[in-house]
């Protein structure tokens, strides 16, 4: 027979593991919705920045998205860290290359995108970015005070 502690014990850990599984399923859908930002983001690109050129595909758009929220969740972080005397002796600025890197890497590693000329880079990062931005903060918590 269990003990009224153990069983205490026992409900304690379902709990923690109930928020944890919300917490991956939060997290994963997070990353599905900026796959998929990332996707219009492209489209919107390719659209508004001449010097950008897309072969319309669904898959190919999967894959340059895919890439892009990799590229965002992962590498991002790591030449930030490693690029954080330059941030702050630019004041930010540097950030701008560093986006302009990733989607570098992105345009390299995907034949279905093209990008021509650094201006095109440049827009194409601020249409990415803004739609990066929009879904950030649209989709983190609110602090309450």
């Amino acid at each position: 027979m269990l003990s009224k502690s153990c069983c205490l014990q026992y409900n304690y850990i379902i709990i923690y593991l109930s928020k944890f599984e919300l917490y991956s399923i939060i997290m994963i859908a997070r990353f599905l919705l900026h796959i998929i930002v990332s996707a219009m983001a492209v489209l919107a690109a390719e659209w508004l920045v001449p010097g950008v050129i897309y072969k319309y595909d669904f898959i190919s758009l999967v894959k340059i998205a895919l890439f892009l929220a990799l590229a965002n969740t992962f590498v991002k972080p790591l030449v930030k860290l490693i690029a954080g005397p330059l941030i702050l002796l630019t004041l930010g600025f540097f950030t701008l290359i560093i986006n302009i890197f990733l989607i570098w890497i992105v345009v390299k590693f995907s034949s279905e995108l093209s990008v021509v000329g650094l201006g095109a880079y440049f827009w194409t990062m601020l249409v990415i970015s803004a739609f990066n931005f929009i879904v950030s903060t649209a989709t983190h918590k609110r602090e309450s005070n």
